[in-house]
């Protein structure tokens, strides 16, 4: 490959650190916290509004892959990608674990399984939509 100093091979011409793909463990907390605060959001909204909140879940999902880059800084790559995704999933779990213990101490424990029997799939659907829609928002 071409370098401004003459031909090196892909090895040696291999950046050590690349600023766009490297992340500082600060930023992947930032990044985390984010995006478990936003699924969380939405995976208490989507169990709310039912349908609709997939439309609002797709919508979200591009708010907190922004608001993740724009605290973060624009980065690119798996890390990115995987802190980014596992955060909307694990808020969306968290969201729907902690609504559904909060209805079981409030009504009993026979309508636990119910609750996730009927709210889980939205709730889960909805984390999916999120994922896609932060997807289409990060710059690949």
């Amino acid at each position: 490959m071409q370098g401004p100093v003459g031909f090196r091979c892909r090895e040696c011409g291999r950046p050590a650190y690349d600023p766009l793909t490297s992340m500082r463990p600060g930023q992947v907390a930032i990044a985390l916290a984010l995006a478990v605060a936003g699924g969380a959001v939405v995976g208490v909204i989507s169990t709310r509004i039912g349908i609709f909140g997939l439309l609002l879940a797709w919508l979200a999902g591009g708010v907190i892959a922004d608001a993740v880059m724009r605290f973060v800084g624009i980065k690119r790559g798996p890390l990115m990608a995987g802190t980014l995704f596992g955060g909307i999933v694990i808020g969306a779990a968290a969201a729907i674990v902690l609504d559904a213990v909060a209805l079981s101490g409030a009504g009993g424990d026979g309508m636990l399984a119910g609750y996730l029997y009927s709210q889980g799939p939205w709730a889960a659907l909805a984390a999916g939509i999120t994922c896609f829609g932060a997807w289409s928002r990060l710059r690949f």
